[in-house]
C-alpha cells in the first residue's frame, strides 16, 4: 500500500500506478467478475469514458493539472518545508501590509521616515513571497506548463518594474495565503484518511499454546486467537469464539448504534469492543483487514478524476496560455494606437499595468480547484457515512441516476430463505421508506429484477413500494433488462450483494454493493460499496450525489461572473492589481469554504 498514500488532490499525476482497488483480494487471483490490478473503475461500463487509469498512455499528458496550485503535489511536499513555509508566509503578509500602510500614510503620519522605506519594506515582502513561489515556477517550467505560478511571477516582477512595490508585495502575499489555504484544505482531507489507519489498535494480544503475546498487528496471523478488552479497538477482522458484547462499527459501517455479538458473530478491525471481554479467531491479517480495505478504497477514490475535472483541467490548459497571449496585446496594443494619433489611449506604462493586473485576475485558480474540492469534499463526507465511492465520476453519476435496478435475495430481502410460515424470505424492514426516500429525490423507477417465482416476486414488490418488478430471470435475462432500462431511462444503479450480482454491477452506470464488509467480489465489480448490512444509505448516496454536482455548479458559475466582471473593470482602468488579487484570493477562499461544507452535510 505504500504507494496508494499519493492519491489525495485528485490530478492525474498523483495517480498510483499499478494499484488495484482492493489488494490481496480474492480476485486478484482470477476469481469473479469484478476489477483485477491496476484496471480503472470505470471500465466494464457500457458508453462511459475512462477515468483516467493508472498506467494509461493518455493519462500521462491529460493528467497534468493545468494550475500549478498547491494540489498539485500536495502530498509529495516536505513536511520540514511545510513547517517553514507558513512563518515565512506570515513575515511576508505582515511586511506587505507594512509596506502598504508606509506608502499611503508614511507622508503625513511618519514624516522622518524616508521614502525608499515602503519600497525597500514591500521589496522584501516579494522577496518572501517569490521564494515561495518559485518551486512552482520551476516545475512549471520543467514540465513545460503556461500556468498561474508563471502569470503570477510576471505579474510581481512586471509591477516591480513600474515602481508599484507595495501593489507587488500585497499582491504576492494574498497569492500565497490563498495557495496556502487551499493546501490546508486538501491537507485536512488527507489527514482524515491517517485517522483511519490509526483505529488499529499498535498491539494485540495473541494467545499461543495457552499463553498470551503481545505482539503487533503485523506479527498476527489468519487463523490465530486474540483477546479484546472492553473499551478496546479491534485490530483484526474475525469471529468470536468466546464471550459476547455490544460492537460500535461506527468507523466501519456509519452506524452510530452498537451491535450486540455472541459466539460465532463475524467482528472487523477498526470496531470498538464497547461491553465485554472477548476472544476472537482471526480470518485475516492486517494488510488484508476490512480497515485496510477502506482505507484503499478511500485512496483510490479520491484519486479518480470526475469528467468535470477533466474538462475544468483541459480547459485550463489552454486558457491560460490564451491569457498571456491576450495580456501582451492589452500591453502593446493600445499604446501603438495612441503612438498613431488614431486615439489617445495612454502610454505604456498604463497599459502594461493593465495588462499585469489582467493576468491576476485571470488566473484559473479557483476555477481549477473548485471541482477537485467538491468531490474530495464529498467523497470523505460519504466514507464517513459507510459509503465508499471508487471515485467523483461515480458520485457525479449518481446525481444523474433516473432508474435503479434491485436484486431480491439479500439485497431486498434479508437473505434467509423459507421458513415454515411463509414462502418467501423475509422483507427488509427498511425497504419500503427507502423507496419512498428515493421517489421524492426524483428517482421514482425502482425495479426488482429476481429469478424467484413470480407470485413470490410479486408479494415482495408490492411491500417493497417497487415501482416494477420481473420474476424467474435467468442472469443472461438480468443483464438483458438493464440494457433495456439504461437506453430508456439513461443512467441507471444497480443494486446487489452477492458474486451472481457482479456482471450487473459491472453493467450499470452505478453498480452499488450492499453490506459490502463480507463480499469482495462484489465489491470489485461495484463502483460504490454500502459498508452497513442495510439499504438505508442509498438517499444518502444519491442526497450527496446532487448536493455535490450542484454544489460544483455554483461554484463554477460564481468564478466565472466574478472573474468576467473584475476583468472588465481591471481593463477599463477602474480598479488595479491589489483589486484584481483581492477578487481572486476572495474568490478561491468562498470556493473553498462553500465546497468544505460537504464534509459536514447532514444525510
Amino acid at each position: 500500500m505504500s504507494n496508494s498514500n499519493e492519491v489525495i488532490c485528485g490530478c492525474g499525476h498523483c495517480q498510483p500506478q499499478g494499484q488495484g482497488f482492493i489488494q490481496n483480494s480474492s480476485l486478484s487471483q482470477g476469481q469473479g467478475q469484478g476489477l483485477s490490478q491496476g484496471q480503472d473503475s470505470s471500465q466494464g461500463h457500457e458508453g462511459q469514458a475512462s477515468c483516467c487509469s493508472p498506467g494509461s498512455t493518455e493519462s500521462s499528458d491529460d493528467d497534468e493539472p493545468a494550475c500549478g496550485c498547491s494540489h498539485d503535489n500536495a502530498e509529495g511536499e516536505d513536511e520540514d518545508n511545510d513547517a517553514i513555509k507558513l512563518p515565512v508566509l506570515i513575515v511576508c503578509a505582515v511586511l506587505a501590509l507594512a509596506g502598504t500602510a508606509l506608502h499611503l500614510f508614511g507622508g503625513e503620519a511618519f514624516p522622518f521616515v524616508s521614502p525608499l522605506v515602503p519600497s525597500l519594506v514591500s521589496g522584501v515582502a516579494c522577496a518572501l513571497g517569490l521564494y515561495l513561489i518559485l518551486p512552482r515556477v520551476k516545475e512549471s517550467v520543467l514540465r513545460r506548463r503556461v500556468d498561474i505560478s508563471i502569470l503570477m511571477l510576471v505579474a510581481v516582477i512586471g509591477a516591480c518594474l513600474l515602481g508599484d512595490f507595495s501593489e507587488a508585495g500585497v499582491v504576492v502575499a494574498l497569492f500565497c495565503f490563498g495557495e496556502w489555504l487551499e493546501g490546508f484544505a486538501i491537507g485536512r482531507n488527507r489527514r482524515s484518511i491517517a485517522k483511519l489507519l490509526e483505529l488499529t489498535p499498535p498491539k494485540v494480544e495473541v494467545l499461543r499454546e495457552g499463553v498470551g503475546l503481545e505482539l503487533r498487528p503485523e506479527e498476527v496471523a489468519a487463523g490465530e486467537t486474540i483477546m479484546v478488552k472492553p473499551g478496546s479497538r479491534i485490530p483484526l477482522d474475525g469471529v468470536i469464539t468466546q464471550g459476547s458484547s455490544r460492537i460500535d462499527e461506527a468507523a466501519i459501517t456509519g452506524e452510530s448504534v452498537p451491535v450486540e455479538k455472541d459466539v460465532g458473530a463475524p467482528v472487523y478491525s477498526g470496531s470498538m469492543n464497547v461491553s465485554d471481554f472477548l476472544e476472537i479467531k482471526t480470518t485475516a491479517t492486517v494488510e488484508d483487514s476490512t480497515l485496510a480495505r477502506i482505507v484503499e478504497l478511500v485512496r483510490e477514490s479520491q484519486a479518480k478524476r470526475s469528467p468535470y475535472e477533466r474538462f475544468i483541467n483541459r480547459f485550463a490548459r489552454y486558457y491560460t496560455p490564451l491569457v498571456l497571449a491576450s495580456a501582451v496585446l492589452v500591453a502593446l496594443v493600445p499604446p501603438l494606437i495612441s503612438l498613431s494619433g488614431l486615439a489617445a489611449l495612454g502610454g505604456l506604462d498604463v497599459w502594461v499595468y493593465r495588462a499585469l493586473s489582467m493576468m491576476v485576475v485571470a488566473c484559473p485558480c479557483a476555477l481549477v480547484i473548485a471541482t477537485p474540492v467538491s468531490v474530495v469534499c464529498a467523497l470523505a463526507r460519504a466514507a464517513r457515512s459507510g459509503i465508499l465511492v471508487k471515485g467523483g465520476a461515480f458520485l457525479e453519476l449518481g446525481a444523474k441516476v433516473q432508474a435503479i435496478a434491485f436484486d431480491k435475495t439479500g439485497t431486498l430481502t434479508l437473505g434467509a430463505g423459507l421458513n415454515r410460515n411463509e414462502l418467501r424470505d423475509a422483507l427488509r424492514p427498511e425497504a419500503p421508506t427507502v423507496m419512498d426516500e428515493l421517489a421524492r429525490l426524483g428517482i421514482g423507477h425502482t425495479v426488482m429484477l429476481s429469478g424467484d417465482r413470480r407470485e413470490v416476486v410479486e408479494e415482495i414488490a408490492a411491500d417493497a413500494h417497487l415501482s416494477e418488478y420481473h420474476a424467474e430471470l435467468m442472469p443472461e435475462d438480468k443483464l438483458e433488462l438493464l440494457r433495456a432500462l439504461k437506453q430508456e431511462y439513461g443512467t441507471v444503479a444497480m443494486v446487489g450483494d452477492g458474486i451472481n450480482d457482479a456482471p450487473a454491477l459491472a453493467l450499470a452506470d452505478v453498480g452499488i454493493a450492499m453490506g459490502a464488509l463480507g463480499t469482495d467480489t462484489a465489491v470489485e465489480a461495484a463502483d460504490v460499496a454500502l459498508m452497513e448490512d442495510s439499504l438505508a444509505g442509498l438517499p444518502r448516496l444519491f442526497r450527496l450525489s446532487r448536493k455535490m454536482v450542484s454544489t460544483i455548479r455554483a461554484t463554477v458559475v460564481f468564478v466565472l461572473v466574478v472573474k468576467i466582471a473584475v476583468l472588465g473593470l481591471t481593463i477599463a482602468g477602474i480598479t488595479g492589481m491589489w483589486m484584481a488579487i483581492l477578487a481572486d484570493t476572495g474568490v478561491l477562499i468562498a470556493v473553498l469554504l462553500y465546497s468544505m461544507r460537504l464534509l459536514r452535510m447532514r444525510l
